[in-house]
């Protein structure tokens, strides 16, 4: 009921925006329609007064919902009606046209021919109802006669429905019989001409429709007084009643997916950042049920916690916040202390905390409104002499211990995991949904219970106090109401969506839901307020990615929202519209097109035609469409715009450029508020329709992701516009007398004098509600006076100001500049200043000597030819100071007000040499300094510490004394500075990115991955001169370039090391020392290293690396000989012995338990050898076999690697280890054949690059049947590998006696392969018969390449064998170059799904005997044939994707 009567409350007060100004009762001020509108505004006032009477009263019950949404209805329609007449009333504004008025300003006839086409319409209207009144009569007297055509034509196109003809519907469309256009109501027509049509006024219906809404609100009102007077007056119920009373117990025994967060709080407040502190207060913020109170809990009991604290206190508040009676509370929990004095109840709490250190939990905090109240309950609290005490407010493997309890999931009950782990996904982490959901499946544990479970979300439509939705309902209960129609109308966007705080507020300002409540405020403004009081109730979560900030929705919350607002608002997704309940009220519709669904346009447009007749698309006030809009979708919705005249919200994104004829023939949108158009075809420009300057009510346009170029000229009709939102800012410079838009907020781009007219200065002297302005083209401003019709100074909500002279403009007046300037003086709250390309001799007075933007809080300076720069010393809000290509500057003062500075960028400063810190700064060096950006200062010799640097010690803790507070350092093209300092110097410190300087080419550190690539230069000594190697524990990416080697002491410090990538260095590693008695380890898991060792370097830095999963080797001509399965102590030994052999590489026997991945790449001479004096591990075998979890070996360009395994040890022929899984050879020669592979019983993947002629395919055969796992085969650069093979012999039997058998009764079964792709070069000795049919069963996906012999055509045998490779879905022909055909039959591949034919310049035409009807892609976009082509359009509309052009 609270619902629907603020609703009620909402519309009415949107009915009267039109007329509170009294501008419209002027406007309409006739003998008529003036009396109407006074009258209707009486009645809407009265029906708002009874609303707020009967908030003040108990009432329930159906009826009285029905009476409320009669009202509301009925304000519906008068708020359409007003909206109307304002929209009639500004264009007569903008026309000079008097549509309205009843008497003409020359009198006489003028007075008759002004009132006489409202006359005629009239009259024509009641004719219309006495014609079509006595056609029904007389078809009433004759039942028996059927209807004939001409009487359905007359009764849609005369006479429609009784329903349309009630002057309160909302702008039906009525048929005019002179124009045969559509009418609004009765009001608005539409002119016949071959443009889009203008509307037309008619004053009698509005007249009519408002003497008919007063007679509808009236009796209801009156109805709803009377039951008002027996209703008892509202009582504030005390919710906190049905709330539970939590305590610091848990019923749940244990915390499920909360431990490190749990853990992470413990520490802070034992040990960490809370530890010293004296009193800190930590808020868990989010709705019910989200898992606040049982976090707390368990934190609560935790034996460190209460251990650390000598009092625990644990107050349930609930919703209602009566600090005298919370105070009284506290004092029971605390004991009472010897020698404690009577007093108020503050003073017993000081005396008993004095000398302990506590913990306060206060759960279940819903709001406190009165901050004087929690001041004066922190105030007695504050008063313990004891540091760290804390004050706690609270504001999957879970889900499976609700489902099965405390027994595990039993074998047999796997198969319900797969969908509890879907229904897990919905959840997103929250437990009381968790423990609600699990209680429904613990019912019935089947897979047929669980499915309609996560189909129908039951779970949802659960009443019980415990269950997630009441629990969420509580806490959208006690938002204020708009609040929670700001929360509502959010669930129109899709589930997951990332919200920006645009999109959310664009939307909200379109439904007139934020009404500003003081004069400075902007819908901006508020909008953002509601937000962030959204977001700490915990109904959106804050989310950075890249800088940027966005807002999301818990799924719960979305289905909460969705809940709420189901009574006017309804988002559908594209598959399941036709399967929704739809109520008769629903205003407000969105439709969600997945970009995976399948469904056919025909389907698709069914369920469109369906749903058009279930919804009142007339009454729709929001259409937003979610998803790709082709032309086929463009289509069906047409339909829908050319009725849908209510809208006030329009959201089309990613429209096809078929879209735009459609968009030109809008219908009469005269309510809209917010229109967001964009198209995903953005290389092609579009023109906007030309109806949008005729959205006189627009507030919002958003052409964010629109391809244009142009804005229509009469933009500036749009008065009431606040934002226009375009892909780039230049299109701001477009409108054309922007002077008109008074309203608007923002404009980024203005170039003084573009054209002749409606580009002068003095468009910008109305321009009052500006809070962001460019003015550019300065240089055509020639006199004070032009400058000061600007009016900068009375733009008193101004933020962001740029003024631009244009760097390439002809002639330079610096006199004229500096008056220019002086005269575009900004107010005094300014906070963003940009001048560039100014080219007077000072800066103006206003920002130097006498300063008047003192609370500016960023300035950027570029290009100017000043001879000193501002003082900044005045500037104490001053965060962002920017300095670009200023020529003069040659000392860089560092003022005292630079103490707040957060963002300095120094860009472009050819002279500037040094810092010089004021003698007020002495005593800090940018403490709150978060970037730090210097470019381009070729003589700039260092950074501002360097000066009072003193190298600490390498193991000291963070030194904060300069730039304590860093994040982001980048410094590049400064090739003489020096960076004194090491990385990273402060904790705080996440990104550096440095280039060109002395010792460093390049430096990129980022925190957040834990990733660091040094390049360094020649006089690059050691490591440690660049970084700080004690603050990089958590390192785990090392990237070397060029760099000296890594020290044993300097890996050890990066304790969490696991990548390490050294190139082109002089080594990998130095002096590998003991420490200590104990050999050190590493825990590097993958190592590259190119063109960087040797041998025995190696060996050494390979026994310390323990953990080593992955190993590449590239380019490293140094090492010749490589042995694996060498134990550590024989490592040792041969280091030792073989001091000048620096080309041997030992593989320890460590890496056999470890190494999975190996790459060895480009070492030309390198050889596989025994390992010395023949120490194999247990079990080992010849070449790689020792490496026993190896499962990816990749051996490229080293064709000398296998040209010593005749001489090994193990009589074995297998080179590899039985469990790799892929092996990709490239340049390796030697092999003849693929037996020394036969043991590869689990190889999936097998790639062979051009690895001798001589190679065949000999032992391939047990990698693909039944023994094997070969699944993907790649062979090049063998041109006789299939050839002669035959899969499948004729092999027979010999009796006793010898003598061979009957071959066709002793012929062993065929055997199959389980190939699945397979690419090659070899086509000639692959199309063979034997080999596809024994392919044909698995193999599908082919690729066939022209190898060292160019094929003219497929002959027919070829032709036979490629017809029975049935199972082919994918065929791919690639870079056959003189085949001019494609092979015929391919229709008979009935699987095939993909064809592409790549590079292949002389093919022309496509099987003359079709092509599989299989077929859902063809490609011949590489083949450049125009004929080819040709053929292909033709088949446009029966394969569903068709490329014939590049991309």
């Amino acid at each position: 009921m609270d619902a629907l009567l603020g609703a009620a409350q909402w519309v009415v007060g949107k009915a009267l925006a039109p007329v509170a100004d009294g501008v419209l009762e002027v406007w309409g001020a006739t003998n008529n329609l003036g009396l109407n509108i006074e009258a209707l505004k009486m009645e809407l006032l009265l029906v708002k007064a009874t609303l707020e009477t009967a908030s003040r009263k108990h009432i329930d019950g159906q009826a009285m919902e029905e009476l409320l949404g009669m009202l509301r209805d009925s304000a519906h329609c008068a708020e359409d009606l007003l909206g109307e007449l304002d929209y009639f009333r500004i264009h007569d504004e903008l026309q000079g046209t008097c549509n309205a008025v009843d008497y003409h300003a020359k009198g006489g006839v003028h007075d008759l021919a002004l009132n006489a086409p409202h006359a005629a319409k009239g009259v024509r209207k009641l004719l219309d109802l006495s014609t079509w009144s006595c056609k029904k009569r007389l078809r009433g007297n004759s039942s028996s006669t059927p209807s004939t055509n001409q009487d359905h034509k007359e009764d849609n196109g005369r006479m429609p429905k009784l329903g349309k003809l009630l002057p309160c519907s909302s702008s039906p469309h009525v048929h005019d019989h002179n124009t045969g256009q559509s009418t609004l109501c009765g009001a608005l027509q539409r002119e016949h001409t071959k443009e889009t049509p203008m509307l037309v006024f008619n004053r009698v219906n509005f007249s009519e429709r408002m003497k008919h809404i007063v007679e509808q609100l009236k009796p209801v009102r009156k109805e709803i007084i009377k039951i008002l007077q027996c209703c008892d007056r509202m009582t504030v119920p005390d919710i906190a009643q049905s709330r539970p009373i939590t305590t610091g117990y848990s019923i749940e025994p244990k915390l499920y997916g909360r431990d490190h967060i749990m853990s992470t709080i413990i520490h802070d407040m034992t040990k960490g950042k809370y530890h010293k502190k004296d009193l800190s207060v930590l808020p868990f913020v989010g709705p019910g049920g989200i898992g606040k109170t049982t976090l707390v809990q368990h934190i609560y009991r935790n034996q460190q916690v209460q251990g650390h604290f000598q009092l625990i206190v644990w107050v349930c508040v609930s919703l209602s916040f009566n600090l005298n009676k919370l105070l009284e509370e506290i004092k029971t929990y605390i004991p009472r202390v010897e020698g404690e004095k009577e007093g108020r109840v503050e003073e017993l709490i000081e005396q008993r905390i004095k000398s302990k250190r506590f913990l306060l939990v206060l759960d279940d905090v819903w709001e406190c409104s009165n901050e004087d109240d929690w001041e004066r309950l922190l105030l007695p609290l504050k008063t313990s002499q004891e540091k760290g005490c804390v004050i706690l407010v609270t504001n999957s493997q879970l889900f499976h211990a609700f489902v099965f309890g405390d027994d595990h999931c039993t074998r047999d009950q796997f198969f319900l995991l797969q969908t509890g782990d879907k229904i897990m996904i919905k959840l997103k982490g929250s437990p009381l949904a968790a423990k609600s959901v699990g209680r429904l499946l613990r019912k019935d544990l089947s897979l047929r219970h669980w499915r309609r479970i996560l189909e129908s979300k039951e779970w949802e439509r659960l009443a019980g106090v415990n269950h997630i939705m009441p629990a969420l309902k509580l806490s959208y209960d006690y938002l204020p109401f708009h609040l929670q129609q700001c929360f509502a109308y959010s669930a129109l966007f899709p589930e997951d969506f990332h919200f920006s705080s645009s999109q959310l507020i664009n939307l909200w300002i379109g439904l007139d839901i934020l009404q500003p409540a003081a004069q400075n405020q902007t819908f901006k403004d508020i909008g953002l307020s509601n937000l962030n009081e959204l977001v700490m109730h915990g109904f959106f979560r804050e989310e950075e990615t890249n800088g940027h900030l966005h807002y999301v929705m818990h799924d719960l919350l979305h289905d909460l929202a969705l809940q709420v607002a189901s009574h006017n608002c309804m988002s559908l997704h594209h598959s399941n519209m036709g399967l929704v309940e739809i109520q008769p009220s629903i205003r407000h519709l969105s439709i969600i097109i997945d970009d995976n669904d399948t469904m056919s346009y025909e389907s698709f447009k069914s369920r469109l035609r369906k749903l058009k007749i279930r919804l009142k698309v007339k009454q729709l006030h929001t259409f937003m469409l979610f998803g790709e809009m082709n032309e086929s979708i463009t289509n069906i919705f047409s339909d829908w715009f050319r009725e849908a005249n209510d809208l006030r919200v329009l959201h089309l994104v990613k429209m096809s450029s078929t879209v735009e004829s459609m968009l030109h023939n809008f219908p009469a949108l005269v309510h809209l508020r917010y229109l967001c158009l964009g198209t995903k075809n953005n290389g092609r420009d579009m023109h906007l329709p030309s109806t949008i300057p005729r959205f006189y009510h627009l507030r919002i346009l958003d052409l964010g992701s629109w391809c244009c170029r142009n804005l229509p000229e009469d933009l500036s009709n749009l008065g009431k516009l606040r934002h226009l939102y375009t892909e780039s800012d230049e299109l701001h410079s477009d409108i054309v007398n922007v002077g008109k838009l008074t309203l608007l907020e923002e404009l980024k781009v203005f170039r003084v004098n573009k054209k002749v007219q409606g580009f002068e200065p003095k468009q910008l002297g109305r321009l009052t509600e500006l809070r962001q302005l460019g003015i550019y083209n300065l240089e055509n401003i020639h006199t004070k006076e032009e400058a000061a019709e600007a009016k900068l100074m009375e733009k008193n909500y101004l933020e962001r100001l740029t003024l631009d002279w244009d760097s390439k403009r002809s002639n330079t007046e610096p006199g004229v500049e500096a008056i220019v300037l002086e005269s575009l003086q900004p107010h005094i709250y300014l906070q963003e200043l940009c001048i560039r390309g100014h080219g007077g001799p000072a800066c103006p007075t206003w920002l130097g000597d006498k300063l008047g933007v003192e609370a500016l809080q960023s300035i950027e300076l570029s290009s100017v030819s000043w001879e000193y720069l501002p003082h900044f010393g005045k500037m104490w809000g001053l965060g962002k100071v920017r300095l670009e290509h200023i020529y003069a500057l040659v000392e860089f003062v560092i003022e005292q007000s630079f103490c707040r500075l957060i963002r300095l960028e120094l860009v472009g400063l050819g002279c500037f040499e040094k810092w010089v810190p004021s003698q007020e700064a002495a005593d800090h060096m940018f403490p709150l300094l978060q970037v730090l950006i210097i470019r381009d200062c070729p003589i700039l010799l260092e950074l501002p510490f360097s000066n009072h640097f003193v190298e600490p010690k390498l193991d000291q803790d963070w030194n904060i004394d300069w730039f304590p507070k860093l994040q982001e350092l980048e410094i590049k093209d400064c090739p003489e500075l020096l960076l004194v300092a090491r990385i990273p110097w402060t904790e705080t410190m996440c990104l550096v990115n440095i280039r060109d300087i002395k010792l460093l080419e390049n430096f990129e550190y980022k925190s957040k991955s834990s990733y660091l690539h040094i390049s360094g230069k020649g006089d690059l000594q050691s490591l440690d001169e660049v970084v700080a190697f004690h603050n990089m524990t958590g390192l785990e990416k090392l990237e070397l370039f060029k760099c000296p080697p890594l020290h044993s002491k300097q890996l050890l410090q990066l304790t969490s090391l696991n990548k390490l990538f050294v190139y082109d260095s002089d080594c990998v590693v130095g002096l590998l020392e003991r420490e200590g008695d104990v050999e050190w380890q590493n825990p590097l898991e993958d190592l590259t290293v190119e063109e960087s060792c040797e041998g025995k370097e190696l060996t050494e830095l390979l026994t310390h690396l323990t953990s080593l999963s992955e190993l590449n080797i590239m380019g490293s001509e140094n090492i010749t000989k490589l042995a694996v399965g060498v134990t550590t102590s024989a490592v040792a030994i041969e280091v030792e012995q073989e001091k000048e052999d620096d080309e041997l590489l030992l593989f320890p026997t460590h890496l056999s338990y470890s190494l999975q991945e190996l790459l060895i790449l480009g070492c030309p001479d390198l050889v596989l050898v025994d390992p010395p004096s023949s120490f194999l591990p247990a079990g080992g075998g010849g070449g790689f076999q020792a490496l026993w979890c190896l499962r990816k070996l990749k051996i490229w360009d080293c064709p000398k690697i296998l040209s010593a395994r005749s001489s090994f040890s193990s009589p074995s022929c297998c080179l590899f280890p039985s469990y790799l899984q892929e092996l990709f050879l490239r340049g390796v020669e030697g092999m003849g054949n693929l037996e020394p592979l036969s043991n590869l019983t689990s190889l999936t993947l097998l790639e062979l690059d051009h690895c001798g002629e001589d190679l065949t395919c000999r032992g391939l055969e047990p990698l693909l049947t039944a023994g094997g796992q070969l699944r993907q085969l790649k062979v090049t650069g063998s041109p006789g590998f299939f050839v002669g093979w035959d899969p499948n012999p004729r092999r027979v039997l010999q009796d006793e006696r010898g003598e061979e058998q009957d071959l066709q009764q002793h012929v062993f079964p065929p055997s199959s392969s389980k190939l699945q792709e397979l690419s090659t070069d070899e086509t000639m000795g692959l199309l063979t018969a034997p080999i596809c049919s024994f392919l044909s069963s698995s193999l599908s996906e082919l690729q066939l390449i022209e190898g060292y012999q160019e094929i003219e055509g497929f002959t027919k045998e070829q032709e036979d064998a490629l017809h029975l490779l049935t199972s082919l879905q994918n065929l791919k022909l690639c870079f056959f170059r003189k085949i001019q055909s494609l092979p015929r039959g391919l229709h008979k591949l009935t699987n095939l799904k993909s064809l592409d034919v790549l590079v292949c310049p002389a093919v022309k035409s496509l099987p003359k005997d079709g092509l599989p009807k299989s077929l859902r892609k063809l490609d011949v976009s590489k083949c450049g044939n125009e004929e080819l082509k040709r053929h292909c359009r033709a088949l446009l509309g029966t394969i569903p994707e068709i490329f014939v052009h590049r991309s």
